[in-house]
């Protein structure tokens, strides 16, 4: 008997996702080459790829730029006109019981004898994973905007502003890079609990027992809508 699924991420949330990752390794590769070209991977780079590597560094880095902003544009059509995104933002928003669930976690983490929090269909990293994310577009956005017309802002913001701009847009960067990579990247494919990938972000459904174990506070809710409908086709059915 084939174990229940639910569905975590749909087609369309996926392939926004996969953009987004794509879109953001490739810049953080380009990115990179640019700030530290002496690096031992760089050399790596260059010696395949041959005389124009930073040329065309610079080419597919605004390109992936480019894609990156047009996935986030569209990521917001999604949340404002499709039912789904608009649900999502919701369970996205930070509430009185993530403060809760912070401090259950820390009992949870630290005395073995303090039950595990039910997290909801997100949980308080998600969320703030998410809305990090956010941040991090507008101001890689802005930042990045400046520095690839630098003829045109330099005479408005001067060189004092442009140094900040791109002091703003390295850190920036380099934070970025390290959450996704270090942060988001343990939780998809290191966690002990997943290991060795947690494939909703492929798949787009949890088995039932991932649901239990990660997210049981969303599964009742679940069932109990489930439980609901069911008790209003009675009626209908008895009527």
């Amino acid at each position: 008997m084939e174990e229940e699924k639910y569905l975590r991420m749909s087609k369309n949330e996926r392939i926004q996702h996969f953009l987004l990752l794509s879109t953001f390794i490739t810049l953080v590769i380009t990115g990179f080459m640019l700030k530290f070209p002496e690096a031992f991977w760089v050399k790596w780079i260059t010696a395949i790829i041959g005389t124009k590597t930073f040329e065309l560094r610079g080419v597919i880095h605004r390109i992936a730029a480019v894609m990156m902003l047009a996935t986030s544009f569209y990521h917001l059509l999604y949340i404002i006109f499709n039912k789904r995104g608009r649900q999502l933002v919701k369970d996205l928003w930070f509430y009185k019981s993530d403060i809760t669930d912070v401090l259950s976690s820390v009992k949870y983490l630290i005395f073995s004898s303090a039950p595990k929090p039910k997290l909801g269909r997100f949980s308080y990293i998600e969320k703030a994973e998410y809305w990090a994310v956010v941040w991090g577009t507008v101001v890689m956005g802005a930042t990045g905007f400046m520095l690839w017309f630098e003829n045109a802002f330099l005479p408005l913001i001067g060189m004092g502003g442009m140094n900040v701009a791109t002091a703003i847009h390295y850190y920036e960067a380099l934070l970025a890079s390290l959450a996704i990579l270090v942060w988001h990247f343990y939780f998809i494919f290191l966690n002990p609990d997943v290991f060795p990938m947690n494939k909703a972000w492929f798949t787009g459904y949890l088995t039932r027992k991932q649901m239990e174990h990660e997210h049981p506070r969303e599964l009742e809710q679940i069932e109990k809508s489930l439980n609901k409908d069911k008790i209003k086709d009675n009626d209908i059915v008895t009527q």
